[in-house]
């Protein structure tokens, strides 16, 4: 089918997975058409599939999978621009400049409606909607860009934003709130929020505000250079354990989450030994429903926190962590901080170790906010580098 094997150089991953459907899966259409008329025997299959009595789970969850992937790869030839998307293992496609589009919960609903063709109609009028900027995530980045300039966005997947100077948007809020509301509803959001960026208001942040949003984030060795390399001023920041991590602070919002600056904390005429103290009390409040899942291995436990807050990573530096997993692990144990929404730890052994390594390893390779792939040991003392 040579136009699959046009849109290799977009379709990352989602290629391969179309194409072993369409190879070996018993739901799969054959031969596969392109534009209409691959849509159309889209939709007849999952039908056909719908219809299809004791359907082994592994298949109907292959089935969702493939059909997801020929879907994605129709809107992309259909649009014209975009491309395959991915953040920590979950796939989705871009349209256009920014529209945003997920074919597997698509894949879904045709599946549960009475009739696919219609749903699949419904879906596709959806996806042009967003490549065209006219609705849902793609409407609101074609809104921010003209507020702020294109260049300005460094990073997107669907509704979340990282800026070029590290500011962090989620437009979750303003998706759910402007969703079925008009254009200048939509606009109105939108600049409220780009209002309250940084540079926006012309005034210092209030300490007040300093005292209830200040939270720890881990990042990479020579993040802060990096970012400050632009000239958008020195992030507050301290280099933890000999160099191998770096400890920043966040200013954390509901909607979004920007760096502090050291010229901030001097003009709150904080310095940043107590403003990281604060930070690690605030993290402390917001830590006691924090999820931690045990993963059974033939050497022992494993232990993962994802709390989905953004801040698992900064747990490490909590001095209740080792009470709290010590009584699972031993002491001291092992812990590593991939990217900030994950913290794997297992007792100190080295079997363990080695398998923490690896998963740490693949876990920090496939995150868009990737730490360090170190391992480090936490006994009663504290933290130190294995």
């Amino acid at each position: 089918m040579p136009w699959l094997s046009r849109l290799a150089p977009v379709a990352g991953p989602l290629l391969p997975a179309a194409r072993a459907f369409l190879d070996g899966h018993p739901g799969a259409p054959r031969p596969m058409g392109e534009g209409g008329d691959g849509l159309r025997q889209l939709a007849d299959a999952i039908d056909d599939w719908a219809e299809r009595e004791e359907v082994d789970a592994q298949d109907e969850e292959r089935f969702v999978e493939g059909a997801g992937a020929v879907l994605a790869l129709l809107l992309l030839a259909h649009v014209g621009e975009g491309a395959h998307v991915a953040k920590e293992g979950t796939h989705r496609v871009r349209l256009g400049r920014g529209g945003f589009f997920d074919p597997f919960a698509a894949i879904d609903r045709a599946l549960e409606g009475p009739d696919a063709r219609s749903v699949l109609a419904e879906e596709v009028r959806r996806a042009e909607a967003e490549a065209a900027g006219a609705a849902g995530v793609g409407r609101l980045m074609r809104l921010l860009e003209e507020r702020l300039g294109s260049d300005r966005v460094a990073r997107a997947f669907g509704p979340e934003v990282i800026l070029d100077d590290g500011v962090e948007l989620d437009l979750g809020r303003v998706l759910r709130a402007t969703e079925d509301e008009s254009e200048a509803a939509a606009v109105q959001a939108i600049d409220k929020l780009v209002s309250m960026l940084p540079g926006r208001g012309g005034a210092g942040l209030a300490w007040e505000e300093i005292e209830a949003r200040l939270v720890p984030r881990l990042v990479a060795p020579g993040f802060v250079a990096r970012l400050g390399a632009e000239g958008r001023g020195a992030l507050a920041a301290r280099a933890l354990f000999g160099g191998a991590l770096e400890v920043t602070l966040v200013l954390a919002y509901d909607d979004r989450a920007r760096y502090l600056r050291d010229d901030e904390l001097d003009a709150a005429r904080c310095s940043l030994d107590d403003a990281l103290a604060l930070a690690a009390r605030n993290l402390a409040a917001r830590s006691e429903g924090a999820r931690f899942a045990r993963v059974d291995t033939g050497d022992g436990p494993i232990v993962v926190a994802r709390s989905g807050d953004g801040l698992d990573g900064a747990r490490l530096l909590l001095p209740t962590l080792h009470d709290v997993l010590s009584t699972e692990l031993g002491s001291p144990f092992l812990a590593a901080v991939p990217h900030r929404d994950a913290l794997w730890a297992s007792a100190d052994s080295p079997a363990l170790a080695e398998a923490l390594r690896a998963r740490v390893a693949e876990d920090a390779a496939r995150a868009p906010h990737a730490i360090s792939a170190a391992l480090f040991r936490v006994d009663a003392s504290g933290v130190r580098p294995r």
